[in-house]
């Protein structure tokens, strides 16, 4: 069933230099669901009412925000993702501060995850811990970021 790995790290190969099962189902959803945010980001359009595709208004919207008209620490991310698939780099900082880094990180994630699933060698381990030292300074930074905001909505 599962191939023999030779390591119990992330990246994880077998003898024939190949992805361990468990590696490969990670790679494959971090893959799609970055091809998911990119393309509905090229397909989703900002008016003054809201988000729309096709025409259609976008349904989702954040349940925070809805019931307590608090922003949550992800308020305003699709808003900057879409603006950022158009181009528009001052309405996509406008939107969400960490907006336009988050999109770039995603859309590093695409040729990344690719290069994983499909390479006979395993990934440099200095790169893996770069992109996990970028996943908890972003996290980081998003957290950090709400705070702000909800300091100044206390204070």
């Amino acid at each position: 069933m599962f191939q023999q790995c030779t390591s119990l790290s992330i990246g994880r190969t077998s003898e024939t230099g190949r992805l361990c099962e468990p590696d490969k189902a990670f790679h494959w959803i971090v893959l799609i669901l970055c091809v998911l945010a990119v393309t509905v980001s090229l397909l989703l359009r900002h008016d003054g009412d809201g988000l729309r595709l096709f025409g259609i208004r976008w349904p989702v919207s954040c349940a925070l925000y809805e019931n307590f008209g608090v922003r949550c620490a992800l308020c305003g991310l699709t808003r900057s993702f879409c603006a950022m698939a158009a181009g528009e780099w001052s309405a996509a900082m406008h939107f969400h501060l960490l907006g336009p880094v988050i999109f770039v990180f995603v859309c590093l994630q695409i040729p990344y995850r690719i290069h994983a699933l499909w390479s006979t060698r395993p990934i440099n381990g200095m790169l893996r811990r770069i992109g996990m030292y970028v996943s908890l300074g972003l996290a980081g930074g998003l957290l950090i970021n709400w705070l702000v905001y909800l300091g100044g909505r206390i204070g």
